[in-house]
Order: structure tokens, then sequence, then C-alpha cells
């Protein structure tokens, strides 16, 4: 598939993010990879499926992330010479998006204890393996289908599927390229950085790629931050020392007075 080469600018701009914390490891993490890379592992131009969308983006969940998306309809069928125009028929319509946790556990938690042999409770709600990979699939009542699938222990693939059997689950699966995420390489655990990329690409349309940077704070330092700040304003305006300024109304009637004592000494 074409190599795009993406040219967008970084407009420097700054917000305050407050992020609650309930226990010390939930602002750490690997961070994740480029939306370029998890674009390989998505199906790319099929014979029979119209790309719609090629998207990306990287930014701030419970945890660093990036994503890449891509969406499908399924073409037409040909009409053959001298045959009627056949009726039109549903539009069957695929969007996967694969997520990079950074093996954050918040987004990891739907597997946690994962086993097929468990009864969800739900009969809607399905837990399969595709590919050895675990996954959990719901079927709503317009026959719209939703998976969950987890690579690697550390990525996220979510197939949406809209008018189409639940089979066609593992046919795309099998458009993916997943020895791109399983040959990811785990970093080190970081903290949160004080900034954040936020990158927002488009593929298909690349006048749309953008980008910035946000800082960050936790809900701890930003309370210190502000009483420290309050704790020297008290400081500076508690404290304002007086001046002495000569009273220039006396020197102007001492003035006035010299003035006419010189006129009648004239005089």
């Amino acid at each position: 598939m074409r190599e795009y080469f993406w040219l967008f600018c970084l407009a420097i701009s700054f917000a305050i993010s407050t992020i609650s914390a309930q226990d010390e490891n939930a602002e750490e993490g690997m961070k994740p990879v480029a939306p370029q890379v998890l674009w390989k592992a998505l199906p790319g131009n099929l014979d029979e499926w119209m790309m719609l969308r090629s998207t990306g983006e990287m930014g701030l969940g419970s945890w660093l992330e990036s994503k890449a998306v891509r969406e499908f309809k399924r073409k037409d069928p040909p009409v053959l010479e001298g045959q009627p125009k056949p009726l039109p028929a549903p539009t069957m319509w695929t969007r996967i998006l694969v997520t990079d946790t950074g093996k954050h556990p918040e987004p990891l938690s739907q597997f946690r204890d994962f086993s097929t042999e468990t009864p969800s409770g739900d009969d809607r709600i399905e837990k399969i393996k595709i590919q050895s990979w675990p996954t959990i699939t719901k079927t709503y009542e317009d026959g719209l289908i939703v998976a969950n699938m987890m690579v690697a222990e550390r990525f996220v693939v979510e197939f949406v599927l809209k008018k189409q059997p639940k089979r066609n689950l593992r046919f795309w699966a099998r458009q993916m390229d997943f020895s791109i995420l399983t040959g990811v390489r785990d970093s080190d655990v970081i903290s949160l950085p004080p900034e954040v990329l936020m990158v927002k690409l488009d593929q298909l349309k690349p006048k749309r790629n953008k980008g910035y940077l946000m800082g960050t704070t936790s809900e701890a330092e930003l309370e210190a931050e502000l009483t420290a700040e309050e704790e020297e304003l008290r400081e500076v305006m508690g404290y304002v020392p007086e001046v002495e300024v000569e009273d220039e109304d006396e020197d102007e009637d001492e003035d006035e007075d010299e003035d006419e004592d010189e006129e009648d000494g004239l005089q």
C-alpha cells in the first residue's frame, strides 16, 4: 500500500487536565506506538470492499493512547450485460479500530479472568476466541455486531459489523496482520509526562491532519500549586510600605507669601 508522508504543524497550546487517580499506578504505563504502525495491522484495499475512512490519533484517555480506524462498505455487485439490474440490497458496513493501551489496566479490565466457559448472564454477549485471541461479542436487536478482541495483552481491536452475519468476524480477522501488533516490543513503564502530544491524522484527507501539546497535572499537584500561589498573593498584598511625601499645598502657600512680601517692599 502506498506510503504517506505527513506534514502537519504542531500548534503549541497548553491546557490543564485534572486527572484523579484511584491508586498509585493509575498514572503509569508504556508509551504507545504511533498510529502509522497500527495502520499496518489493518486491512488495506479489498476487492469487494471500498475503504471509506482511514484515520489515526494520539491522545489521553485512561492513559496515553494511540488509535487507528478504518471503515469499509461492501461494493455493489456488477450488473452483467443483458441481465436486469438487481434490487438494492442492505449495505454491509465494517469499522475496525485498533487501540494501543500501553498495557494500562483500565481498558483491558473487560478481559480480566476471561473464559469461554463462563456464562455472561446476557444472551446477547458471547465470549469466544478468534485466532487464539480472547474476544467478547455483543449482538444488538437490529443485527449490529460489536466485538472487542485483546491482542498480546496490550492492544484492543474492535470490530463493528452492520448488516453482516456473525461468521464475518472471522473473515475480517483474517484480513488483519496481527504480526505487526505482536512484533511491538514492550517499553519501560513511565509516569504521565508533563506534556502530552495530541494528534489527529486522516490518511485519505491529509489536509485535516493537526496536532498540539496539552499540559497535564494531577489533582494533588494542581491543589498544591494553587495553594502556593494563594500564599504568595497574600504575602505580596499584605505588606505595602508607606512612603513619605511632602505636602505640596503648604509649599505653594509659602511661595505665595514670599511673593506678597516682595511686592509690598517694592511699593
